[in-house]
């Protein structure tokens, strides 16, 4: 990993700030079970006028790493990116369907699995998970119904059949994995109606909770890409176009994070939802879109606001017990390249993708900052048909 030296960092009125967009939140969903209560759910507060501050107040350090490119390793877009013994796992479930492995230095490695009809390929992925032990990589194989499992190295070890259709998976405990699908899954024989979005079950089937009624049809198809994450032992899950996030263990269900974005007018979800609605609803309201990343001293969440020009996010701070709100000002060129983080690396760092050829149009700016060797080194080898480059920005809370 490269480090970017302090001296970018430091805010310069030289460089125009560059804008993103941003909205916001929902009403959530009510289950139809009933949810345990954790502790002491986060109620957290974003008010986009309030407390809003430039990226770079935000930071306190970046690095970056750009991908070997190979002709054997080519990557369309990345959809996930896993971190286990000093490497970097690359998913690209949308477009190269592949999935490989880097070191921290960018140093291609090898790849995971390869897509096919072959017993020890997967024919359609969409989520990629690790086992508790972080030993094996789990690929939820949507085309087979099972779960692939590898080893980080890339050698096959087996197949499960998984007990219910799901499009993304993680594991809660060795012997339980929470499934979502948008569609849902008819779990009882006595309420066919019933088709929870969440179900948290043993590899046999047996389920141990599940909750959130699917009213996916035709007219309404919202979903969002990543709806379960995991970080550290813990695994969260936002119910699609709602404001809570909850906290998946083997005893339930619990509320872990309840957003309440000012301005923001409720949402409820039930059959009439549809599509167009939905549409309409955010058309005129700030929200929630499903992307946050939890970390060691607080949380980040990306928040959409309606005829904003960018991204935006609330960064909620444990010590303070209060959310920060980026302006989307960045004077640091580097902080251009922040957008919804894909992952957690470490206690309170979020990485960011940035395709090569947004990163080349920057070249100019980042060569005002006068750091001609690091900027030297930075575009070494860089073209459009690189993979992408990827950012890691530390948080200060």
């Amino acid at each position: 990993m490269n480090k970017i030296l302090v001296g970018i960092l430091v805010i310069s009125l030289s460089f125009a700030a560059c804008h993103k967009s941003s909205q916001e939140s929902q009403k959530k969903i009510t289950s139809s079970i009933s949810l345990a209560c954790v502790e002491e759910p986060v109620e957290v507060h974003i008010d986009l006028n309030k407390d809003c501050l430039p990226y770079d107040s935000l930071m306190t350090e970046i690095n970056y790493v750009k991908l070997e490119t190979t002709g054997d390793n080519l990557i369309g877009e990345i959809s996930q990116l896993l971190f286990v013994d000093d490497k970097i796992i690359v998913v690209d479930s949308w477009k190269s369907k592949t999935i490989t492995v880097y070191d921290m230095k960018g140093h291609y490695l090898n790849q995971i699995g390869s897509l096919g009809q072959g017993p020890q390929e997967y024919a359609f992925f969409t989520h990629v998970s690790l086992t508790p032990n972080k030993k094996m990589l789990v690929v939820t194989d949507m085309g087979s119904t099972s779960l692939k499992y590898y080893t980080i190295d890339g050698q096959f070890v087996q197949s499960v059949k998984c007990p219910y259709w799901f499009s993304s998976s993680e594991f809660v405990t060795d012997n339980l994995i929470a499934g979502y699908d948008s569609e849902g899954n008819a779990i009882s024989d006595e309420n066919e109606y019933y088709k929870p979005l969440l179900v948290v079950t043993d590899l046999l089937g047996n389920v141990s909770s599940s909750a959130f009624q699917s009213y996916y049809r035709k007219e309404y198809t919202s979903t969002i890409s990543k709806p379960i994450r995991k970080f550290g032992d813990q695994v969260l899950y936002n119910s699609p176009n709602t404001d809570s996030i909850y906290l998946l263990t083997p005893n339930g269900i619990e509320l872990a994070y309840h957003l309440n974005v000012k301005g923001a007018k409720p949402m409820i979800l039930n059959e009439d939802i549809t599509d167009d609605l939905l549409r309409e609803h955010r058309r005129n309201n700030p929200f929630f879109n499903g992307d946050f990343i939890k970390l060691k001293d607080g949380a980040i969440f990306h928040i959409f606001e309606s005829g904003f020009p960018g991204y935006r996010f609330g960064i909620y701070s444990n010590a303070k017990q209060r959310t920060f709100c980026c302006n989307d000002i960045r004077y640091s060129p580097f902080l251009c390249f922040f957008d919804a983080p894909k992952a957690r690396y470490g206690d309170n760092t979020v990485v960011v993708d940035a395709r090569p050829d947004i990163v080349l149009a920057y070249k100019n700016e980042l060569y005002k900052l006068g750091k001609k060797e690091e900027i030297d080194e930075f575009y070494k080898d860089l073209t459009e048909d690189s993979n992408p480059v990827l950012f890691f920005y530390e948080l200060k809370f």
